[in-house]
């Protein structure tokens, strides 16, 4: 990048237009920038480098500022920059923000003049405008010079006191310079980006691994529960451990109980099956107790029975003899009224028996018994005892449908009771999935509260430095304010103490003017002259015509009046540089700043504060409520599991007294032969057996009466003889009367139909009781041996029902354990490539930020500043060595100095003594040369970064005077040496030595109406 000419107009100092052709001082090759202080040498750079960016560099960026105070108020503000970079040119023009006097308003008021630009290229030998907007124009030259304006001022306007301090300053300050010149917010945003992969992939992971941990949790939960089962019921002892394990150690002891589970539960299988068998016999037993003693009692109540009715024989043998005479003695009174009545009795006994017989043949179970109801034809042999026996047997099935009943109503009962459980567990299990979804859902919010609420100490740092910045650009418009008026007075005085000063140096000029008139006044012949020594005095020498004598008192007064007025302006120049030194401060720290931007950064700043402790609140309440969720997660665990337990239990039962219900049923379903209930079938029978013994005896009846007409007809027939009766009255003594008669009978009658009962009853318990090996019946247990065998029974049941619960307690822990199992898997399985990742990103982030393994404990962001220094010293090195005749050279050290960073030191080698010691070491002209170096070290560095650009025109700052004679000289070689390949160096200074080494020269000239430029190389002056 060369610059070929410069015009500016109405800019800094100068009023009117200037015009610098570098071109022609480029022929040099080296221009020295001169002028008195305050003559506009600085406002030549400047206007450089607003051409190029629209700033001026430093605590000069006040465009409005830029218009000078000694052009006209309608002179428009202009800079023209010509320049080429490689083989393109262009040309610039730029005019800031001023007020022009408004044309309607008689110059009364100003109109507000913008901003303007214009960006041309000469193409095929025309301009071509290329850009009219100030930004646009200002991004396309920073691109294609490659350079921003920090850099650009500090590659090409070399500022040596910038470097000088920068050559002592600590490792803060130069990272902030370096950073401003290189750009490495790339690599800070490479760091801020891996903090927040990092906190991304340890959310994740955290995440991944409270699933896993609360999977792990719930099966250690279940192992605990399963072992407090088998506590409390006396089968197991010991708890789940309670140290906390991480998911893959938790995974081994998971399998280890399954396991043992495993083992455990097919125990409790096989005790079940030899408890079912168990009860079985026990039952069996009971039952068989309960059957013996029915038919014991029976045969009790049948033999006290039998022996009544024998007791009974002795009273009605004498009323059936009586019976046998009187019908003998009925015969023989009258054979015909006797062979009649006996024949009416056999009708009506044929008619009853064959009554009974229809309706016993009419009975349901006429047919299981042979009855048929054809008359005459008799009754089934033993068919009493069969009836009998069938009716023992159903009043003994009737005692187990009662049972039956009662156990089916039992298992109701339990069964209504398991759903009830059920429902509870459900209702729990409903629970438990609306916490656990709360609880995952609260544990992600609580996760990015923890990060929002990790963010308060930011918030309240940018709180801080907004509320700062508030401050700092509230005080900048004061502490502005009182630059410009005490740089008003600074001026003023400066102009007063010019006026005066030079009013002084005219009267002393006027009195040296004067001298010889003033000698003369006092010469007389023959003394001798105080100059020449002389005797005669032929012309001695006369004042001007009309030129009054400067005397020694008023050039005195005149000096005096000077000395004042140049101290007033020394004081008022301390005060100006005082106002705007605070003023240069506070615009440092960003006082320059938008006042509502800044507001509105205080603003979002207060928000963000507010916003990350109302997090830390929330934070707060979500991990108390998550606390909460755990407590209500295990009750409701807890009742979930007691709810399944009961529900078991419940089932348990219930399936017993089916069981047992169904055996019972069996057994009536056998002795129900098609009636609906056993009761009903007892009523059945007891009615046949009725109808039977009405049947039995109605035949009886009427084969007595048809012998009975038989008898008659016989006496009738043979009369007397073969009767009993020898005479008549014998006959008549003997009948009895009806009533007397038919008592006997009814008597007689109802004792042989009781003996007929007892028999078929004798036969059917015959029929029914086994007898032991003596032939004897067994013997009835008493209530005692059936209330231990039913207390038996009842005991193996109840263990019978522990044990099928105990079964249905080690499955369901198996198969939710199996179901923890395979979850703990997966989120294992997920869990590993998110450990890894947090690992990687935890050990890149730490190295990048300087942590973890990082030696230096550098950032990555220092590391490629220490890198660019490292280059910045070795380029700087080759300056210094040819200036100090090789004695030293600059290093770059990546040493830690106390807590302070590692990395961007920088110390001086001198080679006299071998010895590496600090910059601060070094003298005033050491310094000098040592930040000159590295100024243009740094200049090539960042030319080399900008990629390659070449700078062909560059400007060296002040300091020259520091320097002995010997290192002037060597300073001098290496600038010249900076003319190589065509470059124009131009070199701002005050010291005479350099106006006299240096003939091409750019003199800035101050005047009462502003600054002007002249151009001299050697005799030539050009203005």
């Amino acid at each position: 990048m060369r610059i070929h000419r410069l015009e500016m107009q109405a800019f800094g100092p100068f009023a009117d237009r200037q015009v610098i052709d570098f071109d022609e001082l480029g022929a040099h090759g080296l221009f020295l920038l001169n002028g008195p202080t305050g003559a506009g040498k600085t406002s030549v750079l400047d206007a450089v480098c607003f051409a190029l960016y629209g700033t001026v560099p430093g605590a000069r960026q006040q465009g409005r500022r830029l218009r000078s105070d000694h052009a006209d108020q309608d002179t428009v503000p202009e800079v023209v920059l010509e320049f080429s970079s490689g083989e393109r040119r262009f040309e610039v023009v730029r005019s800031p923000q001023w007020e022009r006097p408004a044309r309607r308003a008689g110059g009364k008021s100003t109109v507000t003049e913008q901003a303007k630009t214009l960006l041309q290229e000469f193409i095929d030998g025309a301009w071509v405008q290329k850009s009219s907007r100030n930004d646009e124009a200002s991004a396309e030259i920073t691109e294609l010079l490659g350079m921003n304006r920090e850099q650009f001022t500090r590659v090409v306007m070399l500022p040596q006191g910038d470097f000088a301090a920068f050559l002592r300053a600590d490792a803060a300050s130069r990272e902030q310079l370096l950073q401003q010149l290189f750009g490495t917010s790339r690599f800070e945003d490479i760091e801020r980006r891996l903090k927040t992969e990092l906190a991304e992939a340890t959310d994740r992971f955290e995440a991944a691994q409270s699933r896993s941990e609360t999977v792990l949790l719930r099966a250690r939960d279940e192992i605990r529960r399963y072992r407090s089962e088998l506590s409390g019921s006396g089968e197991g002892s010991g708890e789940a451990g309670e140290d906390a394990v991480e998911p893959e150690e938790g995974e081994a002891e998971l399998e280890q109980f399954r396991a043992e589970l495993g083992f455990r539960t097919a125990a409790a299988r096989k005790e079940l099956t030899e408890l079912h068998t168990a009860r079985d016999r026990a039952e069996k037993h009971l039952q068989e107790f309960e059957h013996r003693r029915a038919r014991g009692l029976a045969l009790q109540q049948l033999i006290r029975e039998e022996a009544e009715h024998a007791r009974a024989e002795a009273e009605i043998e004498p009323q059936r003899a009586a019976l046998q005479t009187h019908a003998a003695a009925s015969v023989l009174a009258g054979n015909v009224r006797t062979a009649e009545a006996a024949a009416q009795r056999a009708a009506a006994r044929r008619t009853e028996a064959g009554d009974a017989l229809q309706e016993l043949a009419g009975h349901a179970l006429a047919p299981a018994y042979d009855v048929h109801p054809d008359v005459g034809t008799p009754l089934p042999d033993g068919l009493e005892a069969r009836v009998g026996a069938d009716l023992a047997a159903a009043r003994a099935a009737l005692e187990d449908e009662e049972r039956t009943d009662a156990l089916l109503a039992r298992a109701g009962t339990e069964t209504e009771a398991a759903e009830g459980s059920r429902e509870q567990a459900a209702a729990a299990a409903a629970v438990l999935t609306s916490l656990s979804t709360e609880q995952t859902e609260l544990a992600a919010e609580a996760a990015e509260l923890g990060r929002l609420a990790e963010g308060e100490t930011r918030a309240e740092t940018a709180l801080a430095a907004a509320q700062e910045l508030v401050a700092t650009i509230s005080g900048y418009a004061e502490a502005t304010a009182r630059a410009e008026a005490t740089g008003t007075a600074a001026a003023d005085a400066r102009q007063e103490y010019q006026d005066l000063r030079q009013a002084w140096q005219d009267l002393l000029q006027a009195r040296l003017d004067q001298a010889a008139a003033e000698l003369a006044q006092d010469l007389a012949d023959g003394a001798p002259c105080p100059v020449c020594g002389g005797l005669e005095h032929p012309r001695p020498a006369q004042l001007p015509d009309g030129e009054a004598p400067a005397t020694r008192e008023a050039e005195q007064e005149a000096k005096a009046r000077a000395a004042r007025a140049e101290a007033a302006y020394d004081e008022a120049r301390q005060l100006a540089a005082a106002a705007a030194e605070e003023a240069a401060a506070l615009r440092a720290r960003g006082g320059a700043g938008n006042t509502d931007s800044a507001q509105e950064k205080l603003d979002a700043a207060r928000t963000g504060l507010e916003q990350a402790r109302s997090a830390a609140r929330a934070l707060a309440d979500a991990e108390r409520r998550l606390s909460g969720i755990g407590a209500e997660l295990a009750a409701a665990d807890s009742t979930r599991s007691e709810a399944l337990i009961a529900a078991a239990q419940a089932d348990s039962r219930a399936a017993a007294a089916r069981d047992q219900a169904a055996e019972l049923s069996e057994r009536i379903a056998a002795a129900l032969q098609g009636f609906g209930s056993i009761s009903e079938r007892v009523r059945a029978l007891t009615a046949f057996t009725e109808l039977a013994a009405a049947a039995r005896e109605a035949a009886g009846a009427a084969a007595a009466a048809a012998d009975e007409s038989e008898r008659a007809d016989t006496e009738l027939e043979a009369a007397l003889a073969g009767t009993a009766f020898t005479t008549a009255a014998e006959v008549t003594a003997a009948l009895l009367d009806a009533r007397t008669a038919e008592a006997y009978a009814a008597a007689v009658s109802d004792w042989e139909d009781q003996g007929r009962r007892l028999l078929v009853r004798r036969e059917a318990q015959a029929a029914a009781e086994p007898e032991d090996a003596a032939g004897e019946p067994p013997a009835v247990p008493d209530e005692e041996d059936v209330a231990e065998a039913a207390e038996q029974a009842a005991e193996i049941r109840k263990a019978q029902e522990e044990a099928a619960v105990l079964v249905r307690l080690l499955e369901g822990s198996a198969v939710r354990l199996a179901d923890y199992s395979v979850e703990l898997e997966e989120a294992l399985r997920r869990t590993a490539p998110l450990r890894a990742r947090r690992d990687l990103l935890q050990s890149v982030t730490d190295t990048a930020r300087g942590a973890g393994e990082n030696e230096y404990k550098m950032t990555l962001s220092t590391y490629v500043l220490a890198a660019r220094l490292e280059q910045v010293a070795a380029a700087a090195t080759e300056r210094l060595a040819a200036m100090t005749g090789g004695r030293y050279a600059l290093v770059h050290s990546d040493s830690k100095s106390g807590n302070r960073k590692a990395g961007l030191g920088l110390h001086v080698t001198d080679e006299w003594t071998g010895q590496r010691r600090d910059t601060s070491t070094l003298s005033g002209g050491e310094s000098f040369m040592a930040s000159l170096a590295l100024a243009l070290g740094l200049a090539d560095v960042v030319q080399q970064e900008a990629g390659g650009v070449n700078i062909e025109t560059l400007f060296v700052d002040e300091g020259f005077g520091s320097l002995d004679e010997q290192s002037l000289e060597q300073v001098m070689d290496a600038l010249e040496g900076l003319r190589d390949g065509g470059r124009v160096v131009g070199l701002v200074s005050h010291v005479a030595e350099m106006k006299q080494r240096i003939p091409a020269q750019l003199q800035i000239l101050k005047g009462r109406n502003g600054s002007t430029v002249r151009y001299s190389a050697g005799d030539l002056v050009s203005p």
